[in-house]
């Protein structure tokens, strides 16, 4: 079972780091602060990418939008509203996790939105 897993491993070329949004009481002002706290790291993953055509359109042309799915450990707990941070093939980009994850033996997958802010 570890060689099937190992070999769709094997498949991923990219990296994520995840992070979280946790409140802490500042000790000198007495308020709670904001702090983007790493829960993972250097997690091995990949990206699929899926340019979706829209039946609508805006001023005559046809509306694409892009969707973003990752591939990660399925033993790993994404939880929503975190921050992802996604490293392929040269490229960095930030995402969050838009819906709850498809997950398999192996594997989960995730769909991502581009990240704006914490919820």
């Amino acid at each position: 079972m570890a060689t099937r897993k190992t070999a769709l491993q094997s498949l991923w070329r990219g990296v994520c780091n995840v992070y979280m949004q946790e409140y802490t009481v500042n000790s000198k002002t007495g308020r709670d602060e904001a702090k983007e706290v790493l829960k993972l790291e250097k997690q091995p993953c990949r990206l699929s990418f899926e340019s979706i055509k829209s039946t609508g359109d805006a001023n005559g042309a046809p509306i694409i939008q892009q969707s973003v799915k990752l591939f990660i450990d399925s033993a790993l707990n994404i939880p929503a509203g975190a921050k992802i941070v996604v490293t392929q093939n040269g490229v960095t980009n930030a995402y969050a996790r838009s819906g709850e994850p498809a997950i398999y033996k192996y594997h989960q997958e995730i769909m991502l939105i581009p990240f704006e802010d914490y919820a």
